[in-house]
C-alpha cells in the first residue's frame, strides 16, 4: 500500500494480487471516495448502514462515503495482473474552509440521502486518480487546496436534472462501455446483471434505461451483434454451423437457428447457400 498525507486530503492506494480481498474502510468526518487506479477490478460493496450489495467495475466510476458512514468492500482483481484503487478523504477542516457551517450540514444531509453513491464520472475519477499520483511526487499546499476546494463543490451540488439517471437513459459514455463490453464477449455467456453492474444500475432501471437510449432490449440488441458476427463467419469460411453458433454466443444449433430464422427470415445453412 501507498499513501500521502496532507492536511486537507488523506490519500491511500492499495494493490490487489489475484483472489478475493475483503478490506474495511471506516468512517471519518470528511467525504472519502474511492475510484480504481489500474488492472481490471471488480468491486463489491456491503453496506453499513443498511444492507445490500453493488458492484463498481467501471474505471470512471466513484464509490462516494459520506462523513460518518463506513463500508466494507470486497475486491476481485479479475486475470492475473494486479489491480490498484485509489482512496481519498477530505477532511472536515477542508470542508468548513471552502463551505459555510449551515450550508455544509444541509448538504452533507442531502449527500447521505443519496447514499449508497455510486457516482459514473470519469471528472471526478481523473481528479482522484491525478491526486494519488500527486501525493507521490509531493505537490505543494496550492494544489492540495485547489483540489480539496474542486472535489468539494463537485461532490457536495445537486445533482443536475440532465443526468443519465434523471432522463432515463444511458449517457453516450455508459452505452459505449456497455456495447464495448457486449462486442468483446460474443462468444460467452452475458446476463443482463452482468450489462447492469457495468454502469451500477439494478437490473430493472439498466433495461429500462438502454431500451430508452437504444429502442431495442439488451436481449435482443446482443442477439443482433450475434447475428451480425455469425453472417460474417457464413461468408467468409466454411466451419461448421454449429461451431459458428457456438463461437457466436448461442447455447445450441437450435438456438442458433431458431434466433437466426427469427432476424434474417432464413436458416443459417440457406443464408450460407445463397451468399455461395
Amino acid at each position: 500500500m501507498g499513501a500521502g498525507r496532507w492536511r486537507l486530503l488523506h490519500v491511500s492506494k492499495r494493490t490487489f494480487q489475484k483472489g478475493v480481498h475483503t478490506i474495511h474502510l471506516p468512517s471519518s468526518s470528511g467525504i472519502t471516495l474511492n475510484a480504481h487506479m489500474s488492472g481490471r477490478l471488480r468491486i463489491r460493496g456491503d453496506l453499513e448502514r443498511a444492507a445490500g450489495k453493488e458492484m463498481f467495475p467501471l474505471p470512471d466510476d466513484v464509490c462516494i462515503i459520506p462523513p460518518g458512514l463506513g463500508r466494507t468492500l470486497i475486491v476481485a482483481p479479475k486475470g492475473d495482473e494486479p489491480a490498484t484503487m485509489a482512496s481519498l478523504t477530505v477532511s472536515l477542516d477542508a470542508l468548513h474552509r471552502f463551505i459555510g457551517q449551515e450550508d455544509l450540514q444541509l448538504r452533507v444531509a442531502r449527500l447521505r440521502d443519496w447514499y449508497p453513491a455510486v457516482r459514473f464520472d470519469p471528472v471526478l475519477a481523473a481528479v482522484v486518480k491525478a491526486v494519488a499520483a500527486a501525493s507521490e511526487v509531493g505537490a505543494d499546499d496550492l494544489y492540495v487546496q485547489s483540489a480539496a476546494q474542486f472535489i468539494a463543490a463537485h461532490v457536495l451540488s445537486p445533482p443536475t436534472a440532465g443526468s443519465a439517471r434523471s432522463t432515463g437513459a444511458l449517457s453516450s459514455r455508459q452505452l459505449e462501455t456497455v456495447l464495448t463490453y457486449m462486442r468483446e464477449n460474443l462468444g460467452q455467456p452475458v446476463s443482463v446483471d452482468d450489462l447492469a453492474s457495468l454502469v451500477s444500475f439494478s437490473r430493472f432501471h439498466f433495461v429500462r434505461c438502454f431500451k430508452a437510449t437504444t429502442g431495442s432490449t439488451p436481449y435482443r440488441y446482443l442477439t443482433d451483434l450475434r447475428i451480425d458476427l455469425a453472417r460474417k463467419y457464413l461468408e467468409s469460411g466454411n466451419d461448421p454451423i454449429a461451431r459458428i453458433g457456438q463461437c457466436c454466443g448461442f447455447s445450441g444449433s437450435e438456438h442458433f437457428s431458431r434466433s437466426f430464422r427469427r432476424i434474417m427470415g432464413c436458416t443459417p445453412s440457406q443464408y450460407r447457400a445463397m451468399r455461395a
